[in-house]
């Protein structure tokens, strides 16, 4: 049996901070060392907290450029200050991100799309601060509202859970591969075009083309189009792609020929078909995105028949049996009908009404 030796207690006083040392078998000079030691790490830590608060409050109270001013800043030296609410900053980082959030509005300019988003962004948090201020969070109905909302966030994320983990890359192939074999290939050409303003040019061109010249010099030299620089190249393109009147006259040509004049609202055309074939298939990552939405389509019911197996889920009563309505019933039904529609009326009012109003000033500023 190991004996332990009683344990000393070495209290040492620092800047009212009492470091507490619990010495075990040691000789006594290890004792003394150990004491100067625990003081002069105590002195040293107390002596950086000291200076780091000074710096550190004064970086994060400076708005000069200080290092140590923009380590403490939340907010990027370039951020610009774009609205403020009740005193609170709104920065332009902030209309980004919404901005980019959004597949559709990131393709768009942002200094084209940032006005309206800028107004939406600070209605929208006025309005919610004036809500939450008047507490109409608290009223049964707006409860309700935010509970069935939240539980269809629940229920829609789960079942994009289980589809995720059904829709494996091979699923999506088989998938990919069995809708290939429905889908009938387009036929499509590839053309080069000349586009002129009236119809003598194009048959001065057509003369021109009949006597040997080159296509795609003629296209440079005399065609109105934005292709013209490239030869008058328009690539490969199907028939709906093009106007009737266009796209009827390119298909009927054989690979190697050169149209007649065709007339279209933009001019006077004259078409050389350089090639014709059937339109390639989309490649599996074109359609990804809408494989996996035809997959969640596909495979959704069979996920709630699991869930009511699952849970040992019974309907009870599957149908109401009706009887002849009686004029009583009829009236109650009248009258149902009426209040649904009125409410269905005021609804959309305070819909309108909310993306009408207009930012107040004060906002602004």
């Amino acid at each position: 049996m190991v004996k332990q030796k009683k344990q000393d207690e070495v209290i040492v006083e620092e800047n009212a901070e009492t470091v507490l040392v619990n010495e075990t078998s040691v000789s006594d000079k290890e004792k003394t060392g150990l004491k100067k030691s625990t003081i002069i790490t105590g002195i040293l830590l107390l002596g950086v907290a000291a200076v780091w608060s000074v710096f550190g409050y004064q970086a994060m109270h400076s708005e000069g450029d200080s290092f140590l001013g923009k380590y403490f800043s939340k907010q990027q030296t370039n951020d610009v200050v774009v609205a403020t609410i009740d005193g609170k900053n709104i920065y332009m980082s902030k209309i980004k991100a919404i901005a980019e959030q959004s597949p559709q509005l990131a393709e768009l300019p942002f200094e084209v799309i940032y006005p309206k988003l800028v107004q939406d962004y600070v209605l929208k948090e006025v309005i919610l601060k004036s809500a939450k201020d008047y507490e109409i969070q608290k009223d049964p109905i707006v409860r309700t509202m935010i509970r069935d909302t939240k539980n269809g966030i629940l229920r829609n994320a789960y079942l994009e859970k289980r589809i995720n983990e059904l829709a494996t890359p091979e699923k999506l192939k088989e998938l990919y591969l069995e809708e290939l074999k429905q889908i009938e290939r387009q036929d499509e050409v590839h053309a080069r075009h000349i586009l002129v303003r009236t119809e003598k040019e194009a048959n001065d061109i057509l003369i021109q083309l009949k006597a040997g010249a080159d296509f795609k010099m003629l296209a440079n030299a005399k065609s109105l189009d934005a292709e013209g620089d490239n030869g008058g190249d328009l690539g490969y393109f199907q028939k709906n792609m093009m106007i009737p009147e266009f796209g009827e006259a390119v298909f009927a040509l054989k690979k190697g020929q050169v149209s007649a004049p065709i007339k279209t609202p933009f001019g006077w055309h004259i078409v050389l078909v350089e090639d014709r074939r059937l339109a390639s298939p989309p490649s599996f990552e074109e359609v990804q995105d809408q494989l996996r939405q035809l997959f969640f389509e596909r495979n959704v019911e069979a996920i709630m028949e699991q869930e009511i197996n699952k849970h040992s889920a019974k309907i009870l009563v599957p149908t109401l049996v009706q009887s002849k309505a009686s004029p009583v019933d009829t009236i109650v039904q009248e009258m149902t009908q009426e209040v649904l529609d009125k409410a269905a009326s005021e609804q959309d009012n305070v819909v309108e009404v909310v993306e009408e109003t207009p930012i107040n000033d004060d906002v602004k500023k």
